[in-house]
């Protein structure tokens, strides 16, 4: 019997595709933005056996639309499209790339780092206008700040790599983090207020929980230095949008520097994209070629695992328990 594989967007990368092809299994496509009835429409009809999930929200009902779902598996790393619980209780294997994008992700996060305490931005396009403020252009630079990471994780830990050979002094708040995760010298800071308060760079590195949802607002922006800078390569529903945009406005903080919003696209009449000394992106932190085409190798590996009955590669596997 063919084996069938919904992916929620128009394809994965090729050498994603060319190993479900060669494999034999039959790939349905949706469109980026199709609608949930619209997914369980082709679940149902086509009785796929692995869900292949880039941005679209995977619930019950789509979890139930087919009979012969054995598996779901991010094409990323972030899970809050997917309700893992519930597909924990009905046994569906969660998978997802975890790792594969981190370096691309710690790169793009630490160049928003750089541009902003060296003031890229504003120096560049004053030069192309024929200005030459070389006379007034002085920044404080990264020896000696106080580089803070929220989530030490595969990219928080990069990002600490990276941020070490310019002389900063590393703090983290990662209190889910294995111990051995703290190196010498980065100082474990038990508070999140405490961190936000004695920080020059706070670089966000944590997934989207309902705990966690618009956790970065007028308070917590209240705490930071006006001198420091924030980052978010983590996810957009974290950050109080309007709070960020007023704290920036009014000089609470000196900068920020995003790759993430909420929603995504962010829309062109933001507030937020008025707001001085605000770099973004949008959401690009690993599109990188190589990120692209590991990420598509990673989801059509996990997707054969699960198709053949075996248990996916610990590193990559969500939920261990169903195999309990």
């Amino acid at each position: 019997m063919v084996k069938r594989i919904l992916i929620t967007a128009d394809r994965i990368g090729d050498v994603g595709m060319e190993i479900l092809e060669d494999r034999g299994f039959e790939v349905i496509n949706s469109k980026e933005q199709a609608t949930e009835e619209e997914l369980c429409e082709a679940a149902e009809r086509y009785q796929v056996d692995v869900i292949i999930v880039r941005r679209a929200k995977v619930g019950p009902r789509l979890m139930d639309a087919s009979s012969n779902l054995k598996g779901i598996v991010k094409t990323g790393v972030g899970l809050d499209a997917i309700d893992v619980n519930a597909a924990t209780e009905r046994k569906l294997i969660i998978c997802n790339g975890a790792g594969v994008n981190a370096q691309a992700v710690a790169e793009l996060a630490f160049s928003l780092v750089l541009s902003l305490v060296r003031n890229i931005g504003p120096v560049d396009s004053g030069t192309k206008l024929g200005e030459w403020p070389r006379a007034t252009y002085q920044v404080r630079g990264l020896q000696g700040a106080v580089f803070s990471i929220i989530g030490l994780g595969n990219i928080g830990r990069r990002v600490a790599a990276m941020a070490r050979p310019f002389g900063v002094r590393l703090c983290a708040y990662s209190p889910n983090a294995p111990k051995d995760s703290f190196k010498p010298d980065i100082r474990n800071i038990n508070s999140l207020e405490e961190i936000l308060t004695i920080s020059d760079v706070v670089s966000l590195h944590t997934p989207a929980r309902p705990n966690n949802y618009r956790l970065y607002n007028a308070k917590m922006f209240s705490l930071m230095k006006p001198t420091a800078f924030f980052i978010n390569t983590g996810r957009g529903s974290l950050v109080d949008e309007s709070a960020l945009t007023q704290a920036l406005m009014d000089g609470t903080i000196g900068g920020a520097g995003l790759d993430v919003f909420d929603p995504e696209p962010i829309e062109p009449n933001n507030p937020l994209l008025k707001a001085p000394n605000l770099l973004v992106t949008p959401h690009v932190s690993s599109r990188t070629f190589g990120v692209i085409d590991r990420t598509a190798e990673r989801a059509a590996r996990s997707a054969c695992q699960i198709i053949d009955n075996e248990r996916p590669d610990s590193a990559y596997l969500v939920n261990p328990e169903i195999f309990k």
